[in-house]
């Protein structure tokens, strides 16, 4: 199916990764699989690094107020699709 993401660059990036996180909580490794780890140089990009159980629980935080801190420190959009 398709879906259409309107509005400004880093709120379509914000819902795209949302979609994402969610598509891949139902059916795991759709995105994740073959998806591979790496730090975007661009002024817009996408950075993925592979977390573990442990190191999740400790971003995301007590409902995920760890995630929303680090977003606001580092002014980016921080979403877990899987654990990647």
């Amino acid at each position: 199916e398709r879906l259409g993401i309107f509005g400004a660059p880093r709120g379509r990036r914000g819902a795209e990764l949302k979609i994402m996180g969610a598509v891949e909580a139902k059916i795991p490794g759709y995105f994740t699989d073959g998806m591979e780890i790496g730090v975007c140089e661009d002024e817009w990009g996408t950075c993925t690094i592979k977390l573990h159980g442990d190191e999740i629980s400790f971003a995301l935080g007590r409902q995920g107020a760890t995630r929303r801190k680090l977003a606001k420190a580092s002014g980016c959009i921080i979403e877990y699709v899987g654990g990647v």
